[in-house]
């Protein structure tokens, strides 16, 4: 952070609004930790929803899952997904509603976009299970829309941060708000009761020796992989600037072991897939 005293730190960070989790994703979660889970029910509680049941039928529906025949039954789609499957899409799918929109749909569709990319990346290469990319894929930068709520000229921020050759994203943000997207993301993640290791590699993915940082595998895989589908994604939407893949890429690579050639084959599969997905 700047320079502010722990006790200001705490303040600020507490004036930005933090979204409850939704009833949906507290309910899931609730059956999820069950002695015995049932599908069954999760189903009843997705169903109870009308736009997250569409939204669920229309992502297992997506290319990314290759099914032969459509799926229109709540029933059956969450029983094709298995239970990891639908806690993390039920999440995923809720965060949008819950965080506020307004003017932000060019970077909820590019979330969307990097998600499904990172669960692709997951399932190609390993060290992270594709639910939980997908689920980092969306909840990493969801402190962005809550920062632009509580300051002003968070837009200004945005474009600066966006432009940084040298120092990090997050550099940016504390030495301006004294806070940044990241902390307000994991506070949103810790309240939504989401994994640890989830939780903070959102509080780091902008650090630039997080590499080198002793977090656990589970959180530098998601964290190396996100930066990735970003690179991607950036590459395919060309609706940003790539200034972080400039200051992490060598290391992201480094991590996940791959050379020039395996990255541009990964780049052709993961844009095919948005394409076949109308993403």
């Amino acid at each position: 952070m700047s320079d502010l005293s722990q006790a200001e730190a705490e303040k600020l960070i507490a004036s930005v609004a933090i979204p409850p989790r939704p009833s949906a994703v507290a309910a899931v979660m609730e059956e999820q930790r069950s002695a015995d889970p049932n599908l069954g029910r999760i189903a009843q509680l997705v169903a109870a929803d009308v736009g997250l049941t569409a939204a669920m039928i229309k992502t297992i529906n997506s290319p990314f899952y290759g099914l032969r025949q459509k799926v229109t039954d709540i029933q059956r789609a969450v029983s094709m997904l298995g239970l990891k499957n639908v806690v993390s899409l039920v999440t995923s799918l809720s965060l949008r509603n819950a965080v506020p929109t307004q003017g932000l749909d060019r970077f909820w569709d590019s979330a969307a976009r990097n998600a499904l990319i990172a669960a692709y990346l997951a399932k190609q290469l390993g060290g992270a299970a594709k639910e939980d990319a997908h689920l980092f894929g969306l909840f990493h930068d969801a402190g962005i829309p809550l920062m632009m709520r509580r300051f002003e000229d968070y837009k200004e921020t945005l474009k600066l941060a966006n432009n940084e050759a040298t120092r990090a994203f997050t550099d940016v943000e504390d030495e301006r708000h004294g806070t940044n997207h990241a902390t307000v993301g994991s506070l949103l993640a810790t309240s939504w009761q989401l994994p640890e290791h989830i939780r903070s590699a959102i509080a780091r993915h902008h650090e630039l020796g997080v590499f080198q940082s002793g977090l656990p595998a589970e959180s530098l895989n998601l964290i190396a992989i996100a930066h990735l589908a970003e690179h991607i994604e950036s590459s395919h939407s060309r609706l940003s600037s790539d200034a972080e893949w400039d200051k992490m890429g060598q290391a992201v690579l480094s991590h996940l072991m791959l050379d020039e050639a395996q990255l541009d084959e990964l780049k052709g599969d993961a844009r095919e897939m948005l394409e076949e997905s109308g993403l």
